[in-house]
């Protein structure tokens, strides 16, 4: 083979070439580049290079033609012009070749500068023949397999991506992972939990040349450009890779300001002071179209940048067909992965699951198949089985509809009573409910957690129908005064509210009551058993006992309460819930005339119940807003002070379920409770979908 030169007489004789070489089953090229032809014939005799060595001036042509080397080695002289100019035009085609360059001593600390983001091995000029032929001898001897590990990582992501994504078409996927594309930011949108990072994942493995180091990057707790460098350098200087994959997780979350300067990175270049990368890919994830979940959204700006490619990824209520399969494929991965035999989920169990909102995607429905496959080893696992959110009241709600429905059906049409609470007539009952009745109501829930908790003498699921029983016997309607009055509304929801309250844990405990005779040997089912039963009787006992405060209620002792400093005292103590969760909270409250009549304990009860259920049904970084003002006529021409209290609310998806589960009612009826017994009003405003207002009078001093 002959080898190219510049010039008639610039050919590299026939030498010996490098052990390496001769072992090698194919022929491997390499470019010796200089701008002077004798130093290019000196440092081809050295190196002791053969026939397929390609030599040439950092101008020549010839290199765009040429087969791409296994090594390059480019000596500087001069301005290194030239020579920076050869790099900007083939280090990105360059990528997988190994460079050496070779600089006159004094200039090394220079080179260093100016080639900062070419990862070449650098050499004093002249070098000695043994360090040169050293040198390329380790460049030619690199081994670029992938490692076991980084083989399996590659078939797991792969496996886990096929799940997620096999129904989907995603044309801009394909142009995604091209090489040629494998610079170009690429922008994917989609609802929390379906699967943005595991596609930016994919596109990072399968997109580039393989040596990126991948930057994961979670934008929602950052607030200042600072603090996103410092992530970004943090993770590169810990990879040791000059190519990298930055992934903007959340993007549309970051201020606007630091948008904008992210769109000037992205278009620019990092800013100096920062670690240099050879290649660097920018992959942003950001929530759908007119999503209300990211404050304060993606700037148009920043958008622009990314839109070089952008792909869309559809929430599961627009799958729900694929439910089934995900469900099956996910159970099969598993169990291979842990050696388990495989298990299947019944019809009823797979139609549960079609049922279920899914706020969270498939992230969420990954979560429960995997959590139900470690619980139970039961085959087929049927509805009892499955493990859902553990703040999750969607499974208690939906037997609540279902025996709502169940009732509703065998009451003629004409005396259906509507269910929403602003729907009652407030009057006065002539019917008086006292201590007894209340006993009589809710005894059967009562006597289990006196005796701590359920009864020895009984067995567990004996106990749990009981419970169950005595739960639903609370639900009908308590008897009404003469003909035509209306029942005492505000017994009847109390009653309700602590219902519900025992309810939700009733479910699992009944659920872990059904499989208790099966697993009783497990050690370790018993234990999680105990657990969990011990957590639902305390939170069953927490609400009997606040219904018991109620009942229990001391003689009402009036005084003057300072009720901004009241209600700043209840916000410092939520203060660490509110900065984790980065609420918004506005108040303005009146230090003027801050005074209402009252018992300080009693309101400090009142508020820092609603407070809470304000708290629980507020979506993450959601906004509340809590005023208190002086009102010379607030109560039927008395002087009171007004306190409101207003907040945003989850949202809603299409099945009407909430993602986060705002409380019971309960907070709300104790509270409602309290401020009357202290001669003031509480109403709720429920008329806009996006927010709750309660509005609280308390009287105050004339």
């Amino acid at each position: 083979m002959r080898a190219y030169g510049h010039g008639c007489g610039d050919v590299c004789p026939r030498l010996p070439f490098l052990d390496v070489l001769e072992q090698a089953e194919t022929m491997l090229t390499i470019w010796i580049i200089h701008r002077d032809a004798q130093h290019r014939a000196t440092l081809a005799r050295i190196a002791g290079a053969g026939d397929s060595t390609v030599l040439g001036a950092p101008t020549d042509r010839l290199f765009e033609s040429a087969s791409p080397p296994g090594a390059v080695v480019l000596g500087l002289s001069g301005d290194f012009e030239q020579e920076l100019d050869f790099v900007h035009r083939f280090g990105s085609r360059l990528r997988r070749s190994a460079w050496i360059l070779l600089a006159p001593v004094g200039d090394l600390d220079e080179v260093r500068r100016l080639f900062d983001t070419l990862r070449a091995r650098l050499i004093a000029y002249p070098p000695s023949p043994l360090e040169l032929r050293r040198a390329l001898r380790a460049a030619l001897q690199r081994r670029t397999a992938d490692s076991l590990s980084s083989r399996k990582g590659r078939d797991t992501l792969r496996d886990r991506f096929a799940r997620w994504f096999a129904d989907l078409e995603l044309p801009e996927l394909m142009r995604a992972i091209d090489p040629r594309l494998s610079q170009l930011p690429l922008l994917i949108r989609g609802e929390e939990g379906t699967g943005r990072a595991l596609l930016a994942r994919y596109v990072h493995a399968f997109g580039g040349s393989g040596e990126e180091a991948f930057i994961p990057v979670n934008c929602r707790e950052i607030t200042r450009a600072e603090d996103l460098l410092r992530q970004i350098d943090g993770s590169a200087a810990a990879n040791h890779n000059e190519a990298w994959t930055i992934w903007l997780e959340d993007v549309d979350c970051l201020p606007l300001p630091l948008q904008r300067l992210v769109r000037d990175w992205i278009e620019f270049g990092l800013p100096d002071g920062t670690l240099r990368a050879s290649e660097l890919r920018w992959i942003a994830g950001a929530g759908d179209d007119g999503d209300l979940d990211a404050d304060p959204g993606l700037d148009p700006r920043l958008t622009q940048a990314l839109s070089g490619l952008t792909v869309r990824i559809p929430p599961l209520r627009e799958r729900r067909e694929r439910i089934e399969a995900f469900t099956a494929d996910t159970a099969l991965a598993w169990c291979s992965t842990y050696g388990e035999r495989l298990r299947r989920f019944s019809r009823d169990a797979v139609q549960l699951l079609n049922d279920y909102p899914w706020p969270g995607n498939f992230r969420e429905l990954e979560a429960v198949v995997i959590r139900t496959l470690s619980f139970s080893s039961s085959d087929p696992l049927l509805p009892v089985h499955l493990r859902f959110p553990g703040d999750s009241c969607w499974l208690g709600q939906r037997e609540d509809d279902s025996a709502l429905t169940e009732t509703e059906a065998e009451i003629p049409e004409a005396t259906i009573l509507e269910e929403d609470e602003e729907a009652y007539v407030e009057e006065e009952s002539e019917e008086v409910y006292d201590e007894e009745e209340i006993e009589e109501a809710i005894g059967p829930l009562l006597t289990p957690i006196r005796r701590g908790g359920l009864s020895p003498d009984e067995e567990s699921s004996d106990a749990v129908e009981m419970a169950v029983r005595a739960a639903e016997s609370v639900l009908p309607i308590p008897p009404t005064a003469a003909a035509g009055q209306q029942p005492d509304s505000r017994l009847r929801r109390l009653v309700r509210a602590v219902a519900h309250e025992v309810r939700n844990p009733l479910v699992s405990i009944r659920t872990f009551s059904e499989l208790l005779p099966d697993h009783y040997d497990d050690a370790e089912f018993r234990t999680h058993f105990r657990e969990l039963v011990g957590q639902d009787v305390r939170r069953i006992d927490e609400a009997v006992g606040r219904l018991q405060n109620i009942v229990d209620m001391p003689e009402v002792k009036s005084q003057p309460v300072h009720m901004a400093h009241l209600l700043e005292g209840l916000l410092d103590e939520r203060q660490g819930e509110i900065q984790s969760r980065r609420l918004l909270v506005l108040k303005e409250l009146d230090h003027d005339v801050p005074y209402a009549l009252g018992d300080p304990l009693q309101l400090r009860d009142a508020f820092a119940g609603l407070l809470d259920r304000a708290l629980a049904g507020v979506s993450d970084r959601g906004d509340i807003y809590l005023a208190s003002k002086h009102h010379e006529s607030g109560l039927a021409g008395r002087p009171s002070v007004r306190v409101l209290l207003r907040h945003t609310t989850a949202a809603v998806d299409d099945s009407g379920s909430r993602g986060t589960q705002p409380r019971a009612d309960l907070d709300l009826v104790l509270a409602e409770t309290v401020i009357q017994a202290l001669d003031g009003s509480l109403t709720v405003d429920t008329t806009d979908s996006q927010e709750r207002v309660i509005v609280v009078d308390l009287p105050a001093p004339s």
